[in-house]
C-alpha cells in the first residue's frame, strides 16, 4: 500500500491525562494532513497505546485546579501491564473529580460511558470521542499478532543485544561532543509481561532469567517467541523500534525529551533493516480564561512571556515602579577613584590595594542598599504582587506548566463557551500555524474572550 503513517503515543492516563496529550494528537493529525496533500497520498495519524507500562502510579491521579484526585482501582493488577488493567471503579471517580473540575455533566457521562472493559479499551474511547474513530488510528501493542510480527527483532535483542551495541556507539559520540544520553540502555532492553508484573529480562551465566521464569539457550528463546511471543515486552527505548517494525512511519511528533531519547536509536534502526522517521517535535498551548487575560493585560504580561517562571514576572513588576538606587553614588565612587588613589599612592604606593579595597566593600554596601529600595517596592505594592504571584499559580498550578498537569476537559471548563467550539478554534489554530512548506512546532495560546 502507499499509505504513511504519522506516528503519536503516550502512557495511558485517566480522561486522556494532562492537556499536552491532545496537543501531541493534534500536531499528529495536522501533520498528516498536510502530508496527504502534499504528496497525493493517504497519510494517516496514529496513537500508540504505551498499555504495557507498569507504573501506574505516574498514570493514577488527575488534577481538578485545586488537588490532585487519585483513583484506587478496586480491580487491579499492580506491576503488570497498566492496559490490562480493569475500569471497575473508574466511573465513580471520574464523577468526582469532574464535578469537583466543575466540567458540564454531559461531558463527565461521555467520559464515565468510557470507562468500561480494560484502561486500554477506556483510553481508546477517549481518543475517539475527541477525534472520532474514523480520523485517528488507535494501536496497542500488547497484540499477541503484532509481537509475532516482530519476532526477529525481538529475538536478535534477546541473544545478541543489538540495542546496547547501536546505541551504545550513539552514546559514545554523544559524550564526546559534550552530550548527555535521555535514557540509559540496557544490556537488554526487554520484560517478561505476566498476569500481574512486568519483569525485566537479565541474562545470567546459564542462560536469561525474569524472576522466576528461566531459558537456558538459544533453543529455550525460540520456543518463547514461537509459542508466546506475547509475553515479551519492550522497554521504552525498544519500543520506537516496534513502533516502526509494525507501521509505515514517515513521522513521528513527540515531546522534547522523547525526541532526544529517537535520537539515540539513529543507528539501530538500520542494525534491523528499517529507516528512522523524521522526528517532529509537538506544538504546545495555553489555554486563558477572560479573568486571566484581563489581569495579564493589567499586570503587563505577554503571551510570549506566559512559560517564564514567577520570578521573570515580578523583577520587571519592580523595575516598572522606578525603584530607587544608588547609581549616582557608585559612579561619584568610581570618578573619585583615580584621585584618591593618587593621594594615598604618593604617601605609600601600598595604600593604593587598600583604596581599591574601600571602594569593593563600598559597592557591596551599595548592592545591599539596591536591594532594600527594591524590598521597600515589593512591600508597599504587596497586594498588587500578590495578584500577579496568583495569576502565574494558576497558569503554573503547583510550579509546572499548564499543559503538563491539567487535564483538557477541566480546562475547557472554566470557559463559558462550548468545549466543542474551543477545540474547533484550537484546531484552527493549529492549522494556520503551519500554513506554508515549512514545519516549525509552536507554542499557541488561546484567549477567551471577555465580552
Amino acid at each position: 500500500s502507499a499509505a504513511r503513517t504519522v506516528t503519536t503515543g503516550h502512557q495511558l492516563c485517566l480522561a486522556t491525562g494532562p492537556a499536552y496529550t491532545y496537543y501531541k494528537l493534534l500536531t499528529a493529525v495536522v501533520l498528516a494532513e498536510r502530508l496527504e496533500a502534499r504528496w497525493g497520498t493517504p497519510v494517516v495519524p496514529v496513537f500508540w497505546l504505551a498499555s504495557e507500562d507498569h507504573d501506574f502510579e505516574e498514570v493514577s491521579a488527575l488534577w481538578d485546579g485545586a488537588e490532585w484526585h487519585r483513583w484506587t482501582p478496586t480491580a487491579s493488577a499492580p506491576g503488570g501491564a497498566v492496559g490490562r488493567m480493569p475500569t471497575e471503579g473508574l466511573s465513580g471517580y471520574i464523577e468526582d473529580w469532574g464535578g469537583q473540575a466543575g466540567i458540564m455533566p454531559e461531558v463527565i457521562q461521555r467520559l464515565q460511558s468510557a470507562a468500561s472493559g480494560t484502561l486500554s479499551q477506556a483510553m481508546r474511547r477517549w481518543i475517539h470521542h475527541w477525534f472520532g474513530p474514523d480520523r485517528v488510528v488507535v494501536v496497542d501493542g500488547d497484540e499477541p499478532a503484532f509481537k509475532a510480527a516482530f519476532r526477529s527483532p525481538l529475538q536478535a535483542e534477546w541473544t545478541e543485544g543489538v540495542l546496547a551495541r547501536e546505541v551504545g556507539r550513539v552514546n559514545a559520540h554523544l559524550g564526546e561532543t559534550g552530550h548527555a544520553p535521555q535514557v540509559h540502555v540496557r544490556s537488554l532492553n526487554l520484560f517478561h509481561l505476566q498476569a500481574e508484573s512486568r519483569v525485566r529480562l537479565q541474562q545470567e551465566p546459564q542462560g536469561w532469567r525474569a524472576g522466576e521464569r528461566e531459558w537456558s539457550d538459544l533453543d529455550a528463546v525460540r520456543h518463547q517467541l514461537n509459542t508466546a511471543p506475547e509475553e515479551l515486552s519492550p522497554n521504552a527505548l525498544f519500543r520506537p523500534l516496534y513502533q516502526s517494525w509494525l507501521l509505515p512511519d514517515v513521522a513521528v511528533v513527540g515531546g522534547l525529551a522523547e525526541i532526544a531519547y529517537w535520537l539515540q536509536l539513529s543507528t539501530a534502526y538500520g542494525a534491523i533493516g528499517l529507516v528512522q522517521p523524521a522526528l517532529v517535535p509537538r506544538d504546545g498551548g495555553w489555554l486563558v480564561t477572560a479573568g486571566q487575560a484581563l489581569e495579564m493585560s493589567r499586570q503587563g504580561i505577554s503571551a510570549m512571556e506566559l512559560g517564564q517562571p514567577v520570578d521573570a514576572w515580578e523583577q520587571p513588576w519592580v523595575d516598572r515602579r522606578n525603584p530607587p538606587h544608588a547609581g549616582s553614588l557608585r559612579t561619584a565612587l568610581q570618578e573619585a577613584l583615580p584621585e584618591v588613589e593618587s593621594t594615598f599612592g604618593a604617601v605609600d604606593p601600598s595604600l593604593t590595594g587598600s583604596v581599591r579595597a574601600t571602594l569593593a566593600k563600598a559597592e557591596k554596601l551599595l548592592d545591599k542598599l539596591d536591594q532594600q529600595g527594591r524590598r521597600a517596592i515589593r512591600r508597599q505594592g504587596e497586594s498588587e504582587l500578590n495578584a500577579l504571584r496568583a495569576l502565574h499559580a494558576g497558569l503554573h498550578p503547583e510550579g509546572t506548566a499548564q499543559e503538563r498537569q491539567c487535564n483538557l476537559h477541566a480546562l475547557l471548563a472554566a470557559w463559558s463557551s462550548a468545549p466543542g467550539e474551543v477545540q474547533a478554534a484550537m484546531e484552527s489554530a493549529f492549522k494556520k500555524g503551519h500554513d506554508g512548506e515549512k514545519w516549525t512546532p509552536r507554542m499557541h495560546v488561546w484567549t477567551e474572550s471577555s465580552s
